[in-house]
């Protein structure tokens, strides 16, 4: 058996997995499953057909837009509620947006070695 590496083959090995323990298709849906029918991973190679759209559904909207154009802005929302006082450069806040809890640790401890 071949690995799974890429994403969607994962989530179609876990659907398979769901489907024979549930001994039904889509009786069991996988959330990743359920998003990718959506379309939020973005537009489907090929047309799923609308029985099985409808099965995994199970009433959700499909999205007709850009995936991202759904997130909000997050830079706006960092760039104001970031303490001014552990900020020493605009790249500080892209570090914050894409490692929160570690750039807080590390711009708290930039701080205190510069205290001593």
């Amino acid at each position: 058996m071949a690995p799974l590496v890429t994403p969607l083959s994962q989530i179609v090995g876990t659907q398979a997995v769901l489907n024979v323990l549930a001994k039904e298709r889509y009786k069991l849906v996988a959330k990743e499953t359920r998003e990718y029918v959506r379309g939020m991973y973005g537009a489907h190679p090929a047309e799923i057909s609308p029985e099985i759209k409808e099965k995994i559904l199970r009433g959700a909207k499909e999205i007709t837009v850009r995936p991202a154009d759904l997130l909000e802005p997050m830079l706006p929302k960092i760039v104001n509620e970031l303490p001014k006082d552990l900020i020493e450069k605009e790249e500080d806040y892209l570090t914050c947006a894409l490692f929160p809890q570690a750039a807080m640790d590390f711009f708290k401890w930039r701080k205190e070695q510069k205290e001593k």
